[in-house]
Order: C-alpha cells, then sequence, then structure tokens
C-alpha cells in the first residue's frame, strides 16, 4: 500500500513538474515579444500629414483673429470712453453707453463661442483620417514587427526606455502612406 502510494506520489510529481517546464517554455516564448511605446503625440506633429491639418487649423485660427480685431478693438474704444467721459454724461447716456457696451461684449463672447466650436468641428473632420490611418499603421507595424503589445507613451507611463519607442517608425510609415494616397 505504501509502495503504491509513493508511485502514485511520484507520478503526480513528475507530472506536474512537466507541465510546469512546458508552461515556462510558453511563457519564455511568449516574453519574447516585445512591449514598446509610441508617442502619438510626437507622430502626429512630426508627420506630413499631422503638419498639414495644423496648417488648416491655424490658417482658420488667424481668419477668426482677423474677423474679431476690429471688433474687439471697437470694443476697448467703447470702453475707455465710457471711463473718460462717463462723469460729463448725464445718466441716460451712461446707461445708453453701458447697455451698449455690454451687448458688444455678449455679441464678442457669443462669436468668439462659435467660433472654438467651428474649430474643433474641423479638427475633428481633418484629424479623423489621420488618426484613422495611424491606427491602421500602428496595428500593422506591430503585427509586422511581432510585438506583443504597443502603448502610448504619454498616457501615464511613468519611465521607458526610449529603446522601446517606435515612433519614428510610425511616423514614417504614416507620412508614406499618406504620400501614397495622394
Amino acid at each position: 500500500m505504501r509502495f503504491k502510494n509513493v508511485v502514485i506520489f511520484s507520478v503526480v510529481v513528475l507530472l506536474l513538474g512537466s507541465t510546469g517546464l512546458i508552461s515556462s517554455q510558453a511563457v519564455a516564448a511568449e516574453s519574447s515579444k516585445q512591449i514598446v511605446t509610441v508617442n502619438i503625440q510626437n507622430v502626429l506633429l512630426g508627420s506630413e500629414a499631422g503638419m498639414e491639418v495644423k496648417k488648416v487649423l491655424e490658417e482658420k485660427v488667424s481668419e477668426f483673429q482677423g474677423k474679431f480685431q476690429q471688433e474687439q478693438q471697437d470694443v476697448e474704444t467703447l470702453r475707455a470712453e465710457i471711463e473718460k467721459k462717463s462723469s460729463v454724461w448725464s445718466q441716460e447716456v451712461k446707461e445708453e453707453k453701458e447697455r451698449d457696451y455690454q451687448k458688444r461684449v455678449r455679441e464678442l463672447q457669443l462669436k468668439s463661442e462659435d467660433a472654438q466650436f467651428e474649430l474643433q468641428q474641423l479638427e475633428k473632420q481633418v484629424m479623423s483620417p489621420v488618426l484613422n490611418e495611424l491606427q491602421n499603421v500602428i496595428k500593422e507595424v506591430g503585427e509586422k514587427n511581432g510585438y506583443a503589445m504597443i502603448l502610448d507613451s504619454r498616457a501615464g507611463l511613468l519611465y521607458v526606455d526610449e529603446a522601446l519607442d517606435i515612433s519614428e517608425i510610425v511616423k514614417k510609415e504614416l507620412d508614406t502612406r499618406q504620400k501614397a494616397a495622394k
């Protein structure tokens, strides 16, 4: 009986040991895959597609600034006039000028909010295709190079060895695809 228990125990230990060996080999094979990072912001700002998007947005911002500059100056001029001349105006004139000033300030704020909304919509419109292509590039670079995982290096990672950063590879591939699409 004792001999039988020793044999069963030996077989169990042997099986567990070989299972551990097999699983450690599987872990070793899987660990040969690398976890790498990519700085999405640097890729977007450094790629040709990202620079084109930035240029479009900056042109729109300049357009809005040009529109609002004169109105802003008019509002400031009215404010300065109210401050200088309010003491010589009648109460009625002061109130009228204050209402006019408040009305212009509100109108300018509304126009500014509308412009910001329009800029956000434009950004979504021009960035969407670039971000979709970037996602495809990252996926294909990962599959082609056998990476286990690609993380955004700006997503809360406290330290990443620069050797693991594939941002340049992704940026070049994105630029290549954008050129091919044109």
